[in-house]
């Protein structure tokens, strides 16, 4: 049903230049050209007005209007779900954005207080302090042949070169335990 701009003011209960306003961009799909006049389709503009314009309270509202924000708010769960629902290309309306961006936002903040409390460490540091320790728990090993080499060839018990051999190599061990 088309209706004049006038009519769909009277219907949200808001004055007719906020509709004139809203028709440039929110609701522009809904305005009409008709014997060169403009008219708005009453259900198309009802529709992207609640998708695309901010709930704001006001005094002169209309029962309709009333009605339809008596609607309960969604719990951050259900915003959850429906944010987490969406593909990444969609664009969706403008309370799911706001909803997405405030979600995101919460996400960013509560990893901003994990890595001030050392909750959470960047990767990089952790990947260079690893190979650090990788290096030298490597370069001990590596090094256990050089230092013993003259004190085992002097040795001819096998049990003691064991022995020695195992303490070295749990000495280069416990340093990759200590960290």
């Amino acid at each position: 049903m088309l209706v004049t701009f006038s009519e769909f003011a009277r219907l949200k209960g808001i004055k007719p230049p906020s509709v004139h306003e809203a028709a440039k961009a929110r609701i522009a799909g809904a305005v009409v050209e008709k014997d060169g006049k403009r008219w708005l389709d009453q259900e198309l503009a009802l529709e992207l007005w609640d998708r695309n314009t901010k709930r704001v309270r006001t005094t002169q509202v209309s029962q309709e209007a009333k009605d339809r924000d008596a609607r309960p708010l969604p719990t951050p769960d259900d915003v959850r779900r429906s944010v987490s629902g969406l593909p990444d290309d969609a664009i969706p309306g403008l309370d799911v954005s706001r909803e997405r961006r405030e979600h995101y936002q919460a996400e960013l903040a509560k990893l901003e207080v994990d890595v001030k409390r050392k909750d959470l460490v960047p990767a990089d540091m952790v990947r260079r302090e690893a190979f650090a320790l990788a290096r030298s728990v490597r370069d001990a090993l590596f090094n256990i042949a050089d230092r013993l080499s003259a004190q085992l060839a002097a040795e001819n018990d096998p049990a003691a070169v064991h022995l020695v051999i195992t303490a070295e190599v749990e000495q280069a061990l416990e340093r990759l335990c200590d960290g």
